[in-house]
């Protein structure tokens, strides 16, 4: 074999671990960006609140392309301004809380909406569509949010920790991101949609269920204002206010199959008419037992008239057996109860109802709730 054809032969072997040794590496940059992207797509899960969806990719994206600072804004369809939704980072400083704007066509984010393409900007400064963004010192990339064929809002990482310029790879990572991102909130806005119709439903429920006696007008808001103000106290986290304040509307809806004959009944109510009355816990589970939105309240609508003690109804449970959230409507229930006018009685003065309340606390209420009420009456919540 000649010189020249082993020299031949080492040069195209030079030049094929040269080309494998680039695949490689773009192998490698494949799979470190699917790798984020599923981690991505993990941590962003179900959630379905928007603000704490913007946060979440925000910190997200922040941690995944190593950058000093990453921002959402989301176009307002109020005023038609883009608005800064969640931000994270370090160039925020002491305005990190106030409200950033852009008005339509002002600033790179702007830009990137109108156009509908990513963009990297290396220097800020010198960019025509250039405007001071409290989160970029240097340089920027930018991706729309874009979701069935209209764009929502930006997102924005800016200033490599490093100290690197941003390249095609990165700008690429963001875009898809930002396409996932996009989904994400359009989901948790149709979320929203649905649940702001699913309250005006429920308070339309709560309406009629009210309306069915002069004497109950307004007891299931006011019941759920109390409930809400005294989980609250007891330091009870979102999910178990919403299920309070849904409950709270809805705690007497068993009383629909009760006639308004016996609701309205001027004087004392015999043994047997209370035992009609009493079963309006069981109806009201019942009714609602077959939706599944309400599986979380139903504890509260079957329990609420269960006593610490155990002499309470419908199944007799005593102290920590009784679900917290029928223990919280309980003492909401009979407040308003005693301070409201009824056929039988007129109302009582909220003083003498508190101390209804607190002669109550060990044997009809639970004395940890009863307390967190007494705090909300202090702090004039109640």
């Amino acid at each position: 074999m000649s010189l020249n054809h082993e020299s031949g032969l080492a040069q195209r072997l030079h030049a094929v671990e040269r080309e494998l040794s680039v695949t490689v590496q773009e192998l490698a940059d494949t799979y470190e960006e699917l790798s984020a992207i599923h981690h991505f797509s993990e941590t962003l899960g179900a959630e379905i609140h928007t603000e704490v969806l913007c946060e979440k990719i925000v910190h997200e994206v922040r941690d995944t392309l190593d950058v000093a600072n990453v921002s959402i804004m989301l176009i307002e369809p109020e005023t038609g301004e883009l608005a800064m939704t969640a931000c994270s980072g370090s160039g925020y400083g002491a305005d990190a809380a106030k409200p950033f704007r852009l008005k339509q066509g002002q600033g790179i984010p702007w830009h990137v909406i109108e156009t509908r393409k990513p963009l990297i900007v290396c220097d800020v400064m010198s960019h025509p569509e250039h405007v001071a963004l409290p989160h970029t010192r240097t340089s920027i990339m930018a991706a729309p949010l874009t979701v069935k064929g209209k764009t929502v809002g930006v997102i924005c990482a800016s200033d490599k920790l490093d100290g690197g310029e941003f390249f095609s790879n990165d700008l690429k990572l963001l875009t898809t991101i930002a396409s996932q991102s996009a989904i994400a909130l359009e989901n948790a806005r149709l979320y929203k949609n649905l649940e702001n119709l699913f309250v005006s439903i429920v308070r339309s429920f709560a309406a009629a269920l009210d309306a069915k006696s002069a004497w109950t007008a307004g007891h299931s808001e006011r019941v759920t204002k109390y409930a809400v103000a005294v989980a609250r106290e007891l330091g009870m986290d979102a999910l178990f206010l919403e299920d309070i304040r849904t409950c709270g509307l809805l705690h007497d809806v068993g009383k629909i199959g009760i006639s308004e004959t016996l609701l309205d009944k001027q004087g004392a109510i015999d043994e047997q008419e209370y035992d009609i009355i009493r079963l309006h816990t069981l109806k009201g589970a019942r009714i609602l037992e077959h939706i599944t939105t309400f599986e979380s309240i139903l504890p509260g609508i079957k329990h609420h008239h269960e006593r610490w003690d155990g002499a309470g109804s419908p199944d007799g449970l005593e102290g920590e057996a009784i679900p917290l959230i029928a223990r919280i409507l309980a003492v909401a229930d009979s407040y308003d109860a005693i301070t409201s006018n009824r056929p039988y009685r007129e109302r009582r003065h909220k003083s003498e109802a508190v101390e209804e309340i607190k002669r109550c606390a060990g044997t009809q209420f639970d004395p940890a709730v009863v307390c967190a009420f007494l705090r909300s009456v202090e702090k004039q919540r109640i």
